[in-house]
Order: structure tokens, then C-alpha cells, then sequence
């Protein structure tokens, strides 16, 4: 660094310490207020998180108010005195289809083929029922080859039961599906029976059934009819309630990925609790702000002029440091010799990459030293000492000064 600009730093830090003084006070004054602010957003983070780990909130969770929720439907079961079992395990559900009781299964399309397989062979094992949630072709190719896909309802509708509904109505007369914008999971499903053990509920459109049943299987078009948000709409609660509780006792399956037989293994992220998430971004946005907060206590950034002027000694003498530290005296005696070869031959007239021996002959002339102490000198001999070294810099030095002469 120049020694102008190194006279001129004190001059300007001086400048800025009587002109920064004041609104450096300023900030100190408001530290307090800072650190209270983010006390407090920690506080309302652990509070918001412990609030939210008091249930499971997700599409049909039996215990989540929310609008995705199945809470109310969970709770007036329980109030007519149906048992319900909450259970997030294929091997639990095929046990309670084994003993002959009714098993909703909230997510069917994320059941692999080995978790259809075991509830199909739990179902023809015993005399139970299993209530689907919007399945698709894949889910129902597993259990019923009577029930398919047909259609969709894209816009809010009303379906009223037929006269040939019978007992699949389960005392619903009119059911309220709401429209793509407001469903659970895009649009209502509706169903295409065939044959005559099978049977469709609340048709529209072409014909497609929104429930459709067959030999203990029952699929329900639309996950609406079960969340707080929509089911007590038009008779949706009858359907819901008298389907589900039909039987005194009902497992409420919600698929997870921590079944064992699930297809997918549980990542390393899902082995953490629910409240981590909102948690880790609370921490993440206080830091933030603590880091930002902290950068401008520091004030602005000072721009240094560029390009920065060194001195030649300078550059010299932090070489010759970094060869000592690094104990490179080979290297440091290979420098020294380039240099005084080059000096050399510019005075003796010779081009600066004449080879070692052009050198040689060229300075016996002039000098009184041997052929071999010159290649000695000047040649790539080892230099095993310091004092090696330091004699051979001062060798060179007398060499050049004998030409002078």
C-alpha cells in the first residue's frame, strides 16, 4: 500500500469517528427493543409449534379441526356410541377386516400392490367392509373387477339418490359435492357398476355413480363428504355417519409411510416430529434478522481505491520470507544466479537467453577465476547451508562488480 494512502487512512477513520458517533449511539438505544422482538418471535414459534402438536393435521386426519380434517365425523360417531380405531398400518387394518368389522381407508391410491393384495385376501377371509376414498382404476383392479371409473364432477352439484338406491344410501337423500376449486382432491369421482351384485348410488351425468358397492366393497366418489369443511352439507352427515357406523366398530386406516410394507421407505426427514418443520423455519427467520441486524451495527461498507501500489522492496523482501519459512534455498539460490546471469549478459553484450557455457566463455576474459569456480558460481550446483547461501549471494555480488571494473 502507497504511503499517501496509508497517511490518508487515519485522517478519514478519524473523520468517521466524530461523524459516527451519534448513530452509533442511536443503534446501541435501540438494541434493547431488538433483542425483546426476537425473544418474543421465539417464544410465539415454541408456542405455535407445541399448539399444533396437540393433533395431526392433514386430508381426513380423525383428530384435525381444520377444514381438511374428519374431526366432527370422528367425534359424532363416538357420540353414538361407535368404537372408533385409529390405525396408520396395513397388517392392523386386514386384522380388522379379518374379524369382520368396517375399515375406511382415507388415501387408497397410496397403497402399493402388496398393501391392496393384503386387504383383498383380509377381505375374502372374513365378512368385513372396506370403504374406499376416491380410489382409482389401479386401487379398485385389486379388489373388484365390478367397479370402475367412469367420470368426474367438475362443477358444485347436488345428487339425489335414485329409487333403486335401497340400503346404499344409507338414508342420505341429497348429497352437496363441492365443485374442483373447493374439493379435498380435485374433482368427485364417479363409478360404473356391471353386473347384478353390484350397485351405484347418487348418479349424474352419464350414468356415473358418486357410491358405488360390491361384495363388501364400497367406494365413496368424493373425500368431501367426510371433512369438517363439507359434511354438513345437503345429507352429506346421514351418508357419512350411516355408512361408517353401521356396524358399531370402525377403523379409521390413514396410510402412512411408516407401514412396513409401504413402497417407499421413510426418508430422513420424516423420522422427525411434526412441530420441527415450523420450528426450524422460526430459527432460520431469527437469524436472519439477527444477522442483518448485526451487519448494519457494523456500518457501511468503506471502499479502498484500487489498484493497491506495493514497493519493489516489498514484493522482494515477502518472497524471501515465504522461501525462508518454506526452507527453499535451492529455489532462492536458483533466483539469485538467474538474476546475476541476466545482469552479466547484458553487459558483456550477449542475448539474455544465451546458454550457461556461451556465459562462461564469454566472462574468463575479464575475470580471474577459474572455469570451474565460474561454474561453480553460476551453475545449478546444491546449496546445503544458510551460510552457503549468504556466501554465494556475496560471491555474485563481487563477480558483477569485477566486470564493472
Amino acid at each position: 500500500m502507497s504511503a499517501d494512502t496509508t497517511a490518508a487512512a487515519p485522517a478519514r477513520d478519524e473523520a468517521r469517528a466524530g461523524t459516527a458517533s451519534p448513530s452509533r449511539g442511536a443503534r446501541e438505544g435501540r438494541s434493547p427493543w431488538l433483542v425483546a422482538a426476537l425473544v418474543v418471535a421465539v417464544l410465539a414459534a415454541m408456542l405455535i409449534s407445541v399448539a399444533r402438536g396437540y393433533y395431526r393435521d392433514g386430508p381426513l386426519e380423525p383428530d384435525a379441526p381444520t377444514g381438511q380434517g374428519a374431526k366432527a365425523v370422528v367425534q359424532v360417531l363416538g357420540d353414538l356410541g361407535v368404537e372408533v380405531e385409529v390405525d396408520r398400518h396395513t397388517a392392523d387394518a386386514a386384522e380388522s377386516l379379518r374379524a369382520g368389522g368396517t375399515v375406511l381407508v382415507t388415501a387408497p391410491r397410496e397403497l402399493s400392490g402388496a398393501q391392496l393384495t393384503a386387504l383383498d385376501e383380509a377381505l375374502r377371509a372374513g365378512d368385513g367392509r372396506l370403504v374406499l376414498v376416491q380410489p382409482d382404476f389401479v386401487t379398485l383392479s385389486y379388489l373388484t373387477s365390478l367397479i370402475t371409473p367412469v367420470g368426474t364432477v367438475e362443477e358444485p352439484t347436488r345428487l339425489g339418490a335414485g329409487p333403486d338406491c335401497g340400503d346404499l344410501a344409507h338414508g342420505a337423500r341429497e348429497l352437496a359435492v363441492p365443485g374442483e376449486e373447493d374439493s379435498l382432491r380435485g374433482p368427485a369421482s364417479l363409478y360404473r357398476t356391471a353386473g347384478d351384485d353390484a350397485h351405484g348410488c347418487f348418479t349424474a351425468g352419464a350414468g356415473g355413480a358418486l357410491v358405488a358397492s360390491h361384495d363388501g366393497v364400497i367406494a365413496l366418489g368424493s373425500a368431501d363428504l367426510l371433512t369438517n369443511a363439507h359434511v354438513g352439507g345437503a345429507d352429506n352427515a346421514a351418508l357419512a355417519l350411516n355408512l361408517l357406523g353401521q356396524d358399531g366398530e370402525l377403523t379409521w386406516y390413514v396410510p402412512s409411510a411408516n407401514d412396513p410394507m409401504a413402497a417407499t421407505g421413510q426418508t430422513l426427514l420424516g423420522h422427525l416430529p411434526d412441530w420441527a418443520g415450523p420450528t426450524l423455519l422460526w430459527v432460520l427467520l431469527t437469524a436472519t434478522i439477527a444477522l442483518v441486524a448485526l451487519a448494519h451495527r457494523l456500518g457501511p461498507v468503506v471502499q479502498e481505491p484500487l489498484p493497491v501500489s506495493v514497493r519493489p522492496q516489498e514484493l522482494v523482501l515477502g518472497r524471501a520470507r515465504l522461501l525462508q519459512q518454506a526452507n527453499a534455498r535451492d529455489a532462492a539460490a536458483r533466483s539469485l544466479r538467474s538474476a546475476a546471469a541476466a545482469r552479466l549478459a547484458h553487459r558483456l553484450g550477449l542475448r539474455r537467453e544465451s546458454s550457461l557455457d556461451a556465459l562462461l566463455a564469454a566472462l574468463a576474459p575479464h575475470v580471474e577465476h577459474e572455469p570451474h569456480r565460474l561454474r561453480d558460481l553460476l551453475g545449478p550446483s546444491p546449496v546445503p547451508t544458510d551460510q552457503d547461501l549468504v556466501r554465494l549471494a556475496h560471491d555474485l555480488d563481487r563477480l558483477e562488480k569485477e566486470i564493472d571494473r
